[in-house]
């Protein structure tokens, strides 16, 4: 472990810039020892530490003023320690600014990598409007809205060569490149990541194919990554559990389907919106522990009993249903007499995530107590 670290060092060392830093600083410290002597000998009450003090104040051009040189001795190794740290200022803050060019150059272009860990990987980037109202829901997301975000796209809208300003101030970093190609993964560090988001484009169905086998080269390889997908193309969505992937939404069944409940029922689009929207009021969640996890679970209890045993503890949620297996459709308003699994989760409506393994006591206890 301190062999790879140390050539890790090593290897940092020999980079142009660290090496061109490291030899500023040695120049800075040898004319700091090499002025406080000269200082410290030949000038009246002029101590060593004295001199290290003015060493420093001439080179970094202050000149406070409050020791200053008398003799020949000391006014020549002042003009040129002055003079050396106005030149080696120029080069460091030179080699500084160039720096920062570079990475902000990266960025916007989309050249660099990301190194960091726990962040969530964006795929594609169907439209800056779209973009934008994704991390926008991202924001008053409790669970994703202070993870770090990384935007990965094979290209960007209109044939951009950079990424706008007003995007790339709302991500962490942007990786332009195949999505579907490891080496591209590799540079989002995608095996750090917590969760990845692949976005479609309805005016390119192909894109599906793509973000489908993007998906399940992340699961291949990182299992423990958190896939969800958008699909253009309803078939899609069938094949995702196929490969592994967690999640998905079919927008054009979703927009069809919404289309005529809105054609029956004039106005249910603004409760949808409601739902579906982080920004305000109540959604749907499904618990992330199961029924079985709930400390004290030693007794079967049904659908209606979990119902009745909210509401009478006056909790504001209300459950909606039950979701039993990976990839199975959720059971949304079963029959009160459903006796629940161990395994399943618990579907329900609420303004913001209930906190099932806190207050799974004063429920159980509920229950048992409507039973007697």
């Amino acid at each position: 472990m301190f062999f790879y670290s140390f050539k890790r060092i090593w290897r940092k060392l020999r980079q142009p810039d660290i090496r061109l830093l490291s030899g500023l600083g040695l120049v800075f410290l040898i004319m700091i020892l090499v002025f406080a002597s000269v200082l410290s000998t030949y000038e009246k009450n002029v101590t060593f530490l004295d001199g290290l003090w003015t060493a420093y104040i001439t080179l970094t051009t202050i000149g406070y003023g409050d020791v200053s040189a008398a003799t020949p001795q000391g006014r020549w190794v002042t003009v040129l320690t002055s003079m050396l740290g106005i030149g080696c200022f120029g080069i460091l803050t030179g080699v500084i600014l160039e720096r920062a060019m570079q990475r902000r150059i990266q960025k916007m272009k989309g050249e660099g990598k990301y190194i960091g860990k726990g962040h969530l990987i964006i795929v594609n980037v169907p439209s800056y409007a779209e973009t934008t109202e994704l991390l926008k829901e991202l924001d008053h997301s409790p669970d994703f809205k202070d993870i770090p975000r990384v935007l990965v796209t094979s290209h960007l809208p209109s044939q951009d060569k950079e990424i706008p300003h007003f995007l790339s101030k709302k991500i962490d970093s942007f990786i332009l490149g195949l999505p579907s190609d490891l080496e591209t993964l590799n540079r989002a560090n995608a095996s750090q990541a917590k969760a990845c988001v692949l976005t479609s484009s309805a005016s390119d169905p192909a894109m599906d194919d793509t973000n489908t086998l993007t998906a399940g080269l992340i699961e291949k390889h990182w299992p423990q990554v958190i896939t969800v997908m958008t699909c253009s193309r309803a078939e899609t969505l069938g094949n995702l559990s196929t490969f592994g992937i967690d999640g998905g939404i079919s927008t054009t069944d979703l927009q069809m389907g919404l289309l005529v409940q809105e054609l029956e029922d004039p106005g249910l689009y603004q409760v949808y919106s409601e739902l579906s929207s982080n920004s305000g009021g109540n959604q749907i969640y499904i618990s992330h522990s199961t029924v079985g996890s709930w400390e004290g679970n030693d007794q079967e209890f049904s659908f209606g009993n979990l119902k009745a045993a909210i509401i009478q503890l006056n909790l504001s949620l209300q459950i909606l249903g039950i979701k039993r297996k990976a990839c199975e459709k959720p059971v949304l308003n079963p029959e009160n007499s459903l006796i629940l699994a161990s395994t399943d989760h618990i579907v329900y409506m609420s303004r913001r995530r209930f906190d099932w393994m806190k207050n799974n006591g004063q429920i159980l206890r509920q229950i048992q107590n409507m039973s007697l």
